[in-house]
């Protein structure tokens, strides 16, 4: 085809893989993948898959206007064509089998002129509209019903509706409209089946109610923008229309301004609407290589007044009312251009596809056919649990659900798998690290629990941290430290080989945290441990090591054993080699040689081999000043490269925060860095801001998860870390407070002296610093949400949660504790009152066990009281009424002598006899009393209640 030739491209409505391409010539196409034409037929390529075949192809002359039809029974698609002589023909280009009898028949006005355009109806598929040109003796609007071609009665219109017209006579409209006047566009609204939209006399745009038997505009407008009209296929009032330049956008029920006028550099040569994505309104440029997509923010809805309701008038007083609001607000449009073709080659006509959600057809002005897809602006959200959420076609919400992300191992997953599993806050560390499932953090955790265990059972004494690490116990020379003993040694199984190695308390310590220990005897374990992992080759180095080489090796050559290091894969067998290599002299001889100083460098840079292998390595056989400038070095390599194994030579100190930020920046990991931090970090140490931040992000992801006893643990945890003297008055009375205390503001009273039930400040008893186990979960203080314990709480694993605060309470110190049972309203110097308790209803006071009660706590305890010792009341200790009845085992409530804790594994009493009651009929009883009697029942267990106490929260998740 040649340019400057007008061209056209049409779907068919029922077809969907068919299309005509009308110019000079009429082609039918079919369309099909690529893959699926059979070889030797010639196709047109109209995208990468698929190709477009030649199905029957005609003459066009003298047609100036086509339609396809929507009769469903037409096995091929049926076309009305409009010629300049005011003739209309219906013929299909390749149909064998008429069903209907309408190929052929052709529609004639009494005076010949221009046919400007042709419209079948979609809802009612036998209408055809035609628009003509002016004659002063004829309208300009024919309707022709093509099975009848004459006008019936509503009668006969009933009994023939399933069967065409037979008649011979000549066919004569079903009405007429536009007398003496020029029709230059026409076509049918889709809110309403007998509603024809059409421009005419290069002025108006009309509206036609065919019930209407007087056939006159029931709307009219004037505007010079009334070319191209065409209405929302999707069921809207929406009407668009073009002129010089610009584009208007209409209200079929207000027409006497546009609601949208959209502004173009070029003139229009084609508008369309989307007929799968409401308001989207596609126009195409005169000489322009892109479309213009024109995404319309404010739309009309379905709700509103129904055009076809009304018999008067489109523009009720209602529906004017309704849209005066919305001229008001002003319309919005985004609007963005697409480029359907790589080719320079601009577009002079496009053909949305029917059902095809965003797919178009264009045709560039050399001829070609492009298969293009509009994409739409896609929203993205996440939601709360994790779940990727889109908005996809049709105004759907499209989801990418857990599964996905277990597949690619993401970190939020893991966290959330890890956080339901009570990661990281199980009563010893070492159990943490068989929940991590990540070698990195299991040896982590290992290291904590291991460090942990030395400073508790005195090996490492006046450590600063709670967790030394390898440069705390390893003190510099230059600062008045220590001085190693340099002591010559035989290797066991080669006599004639004698090494140097170094030995010193701190040494041994140092060994010690790299779970070596000093001598065969204590490496032994080691060895055997790393058999037992499946690591045969670091056993067999960390026994050379520990200078047990067998005899055979001696007839292996120093050079033959430097050679093949570099070839092996393993680097524990590297380092074996290489030692065996430094530690054999050049030149043997048959009787023990001075010691010598071997060069090392060799398998203290094997980076691959674990890293307390490596350190305990040096700390073998490194001389003092060698030992600390490695460590050094090594811990500033680590530290810059967020290396998380870089925590043997931190510990848990100043030092580690800026390993563990730069480590959490490469994985994301913040729950791990969270729980190190409540876990194992310092009063001081928590205070620094970058351990802020991890808690804050962490209980904001707890939050949004709905874990809320992950949440709770992980605040309790805190709580007990941040001090020591912030605890002497969290058990205060109710409405007091201490020394820069903040007061409590609940609690629970005494029924008759109406004071809190919480201990009195006398029962508390002393806790020293380091305590390893939490205290109950009552003496913790409350804590403003952050990150961690905002993701326990969005994940609603409450136990999680409240163990983890059971654990940062234990760990914040030891005088801190000294009065957290303190009676309500009170505080001790320097503490934070608590701020709930249970209150008597005759005193007001709280009804804790009172300070006497309390039974001492001597440091590093290692496990919690048992539930059993917990020191049951069932009367206020100040006032000593009664406490109230529980609802359904009608004994008295009670609780443990510091308050009910987490949970069974945190200490405290059970859950089960912790306090609970309806804050609207104000009856409780036992926690688990009630758990069990509603779960059978809904009404409150006191009689004469008819209170649904289980009904007013939401339901709780956890299971």
């Amino acid at each position: 085809m040649m340019s400057g030739v007008k061209l056209e491209a049409l779907w068919s409505p029922i077809h969907h893989d068919k299309f005509i391409l009308w110019g000079p010539d009429i082609t039918l196409y079919e369309v099909s993948r690529i893959k699926e034409i059979e070889k030797k037929t010639t196709f047109t390529p109209i995208s990468s898959t698929r190709g477009a075949t030649v199905l029957a192809s005609q003459s066009a002359s003298g047609v100036s206007c086509v339609d396809i039809s929507a009769i469903p029974e037409q096995p091929e698609p049926l076309l009305a064509l409009g010629y300049t002589s005011g003739r209309v023909a219906l013929t299909t280009l390749k149909q064998t089998y008429d069903p209907l009898g309408l190929v052929g028949r052709e529609f004639t006005c009494r005076y010949p002129r221009l046919c400007n355009s042709v419209s079948w109806s979609h809802m009612e598929t036998n209408l055809l509209a035609v628009a003509m040109e002016k004659n002063r003796n004829d309208h300009c609007i024919l309707l022709w019903d093509v099975y009848r071609g004459s006008l019936l009665s509503e009668e006969a219109k009933v009994s023939d509706s399933a069967s065409p017209s037979t008649a011979t006579d000549t066919p004569r409209p079903m009405a007429e409209m536009g007398l003496s006047e020029t029709a230059h566009c026409v076509t049918w609204a889709n809110f309403s089946s007998r509603t024809l939209i059409a421009s005419m006399n290069l002025k108006y745009i009309k509206i036609f109610d065919l019930r209407d038997l007087s056939n006159k505009a029931v709307t009219m407008t004037t505007t010079r923008y009334c070319y191209g009209i065409c209405a929302e296929p999707c069921g809207g009032y929406q009407i668009a229309s073009r002129g010089e330049g610009v584009a208007c956008v209409w209200d079929a029920r207000a027409m006497q301004k546009p609601l949208l006028t959209i502004q173009h550099p070029k003139p229009l040569a084609q508008l369309q609407w989307c007929p799968t994505r409401r308001n989207l309104l596609v126009s195409l440029q005169r000489d322009s290589s892109t479309l213009r997509i024109h995404d319309i923010q404010q739309a009309n809805s379905d709700n509103k007044m129904n055009i076809s309701d009304s018999t008067s008038s489109l523009a009720a007083p209602a529906v004017e009312a309704e849209l005066e609001e919305q001229y008001s607000r002003g319309p919005s449009v985004i609007e963005r251009d697409v480029s359907v073709s790589s080719a320079p080659s601009p577009l002079v006509a496009y053909s949305w596809h029917p059902s095809h959600e965003g797919r178009l057809l264009a045709v560039c002005a050399t001829g070609a056919l492009v298969d293009y897809t509009v994409c739409e602006r896609v929203t993205v959200s996440w939601g709360g649990g994790g779940s990727l959420v889109w908005t996809g076609g049709g105004g759907a919400l499209r989801m990418m659900r857990d599964d996905f992300y277990a597949a690619i191992q993401d970190i939020s997953f893991v966290m959330k798998r890890r956080a339901q599993t009570d990661y990281g806050l199980k009563p010893d560390l070492w159990q943490n690290a068989d929940l991590a499932d990540d070698d990195a953090l299991s040896g982590l955790w290992h290291f904590l629990a291991l460090s942990k265990s030395l400073v508790e059972d005195g090996c490492i004494r006046n450590s600063p941290w709670k967790h030394p690490g390898v440069r705390t116990v390893l003190r510099s020379v230059g600062d008045g430290g220590y001085r190693s003993e340099i002591v010559p040694s035989l290797l066991p199984d080669l006599p004639n080989r004698r090494v140097t190695i170094y030995r010193s308390a701190e040494r041994t310590r140092a060994l010690q945290l790299c779970g070596w220990g000093w001598g065969w005897e204590n490496a032994l374990a080691g060895v055997e441990r790393a058999e037992a992992e499946g690591t045969p080759c670091r056993a067999a180095a960390l026994a050379a090591f520990q200078l047990r080489v067998r005899a055979a090796l001696d007839r292996l050559w120093r050079e033959a054993l430097a050679g093949a290091a570099a070839a092996l894969p393993d680097p524990y067998l590297r380092a074996l080699l290489r030692f065996l290599a430094a530690s054999a002299p050049a030149h043997p001889h048959h009787h023990a040689p001075p010691a010598h100083h071997p060069d090392l460098a060799a398998v203290l840079n094997e980076t691959e081999m674990r890293l307390e292998d490596r350190v305990a390595f040096a700390c073998i056989f490194l001389p003092d000043s060698k030992l600390h400038e490695y460590v050094s070095a090594t811990s500033a390599a680590l530290a810059q490269a967020g290396e998380l194994a870089g925590v043997l030579l931190t510990g848990a100190s100043a030092e580690a925060l800026p390993l563990l930020q730069r480590w959490l920046e490469a994985t994301g990991d913040v729950q791990s860095a969270a729980l190190v931090a409540a876990r194992c970090f310092t009063p001081d140490l928590l205070k620094d801001q970058r351990t802020q931040n991890w808690l804050d992000s962490y209980r904001t992801i707890l939050d949004s998860w709905q874990l809320w006893w992950a949440r709770c643990a992980l605040d309790t945890w805190v709580c007990g870390a941040e001090g020591g003297a912030e605890w002497a008055g969290a058990g205060a009375g109710a409405g007091g407070a201490g020394a820069g205390g903040v007061p409590r503001q609940v609690c629970v009273a005494c029924t008759y002296c109406g004071k809190s039930v919480a201990a009195p400040p006398g029962h508390n008893r002393p806790r020293v610093a380091f305590a390893r186990l939490p205290p109950p979960a009552a003496k913790m203080k409350y804590v403003v949400p952050c990150s961690y314990r905002t993701i326990l709480d969005s994940w609603q694993l409450w136990w999680a949660r409240c163990a983890l605060d059971t654990w940062v309470c234990g760990a914040e110190g030891g005088a801190e504790w000294a009065g957290a049972g303190a009676g309500a309203g009170g505080a001790g110097a320097g503490g934070v009152p608590r701020q709930v308790c249970v209150a008597c209803t005759y005193c007001g006071k709280s009804v804790a066990a009172p300070p006497g009660h309390n039974r001492p706590r001597v440091a590093f305890a290692r496990l919690p009281p048992p539930a059993a010792k917990m020191k049951q009341i069932s009367s206020c200790p100040n006032c000593r009424k009664p406490l109230p009845r529980c609802g359904v085992c009608s004994l008295h409530v009670g609780t443990g002598a510091g308050g009910a804790g987490a949970g069974a594994g945190a200490g405290g009493a059970a859950f089960g006899s912790w306090f609970s009651w309806c804050v609207a009929c104000r009856h409780g009883g036992h926690a688990q009393h009630l758990i069990n009697w509603f779960k059978e029942h809904t009404e409150c267990p006191v009689s004469s209640c008819n209170c649904h106490c289980a009904t007013l929260d939401p339901p709780d998740r956890h299971e």
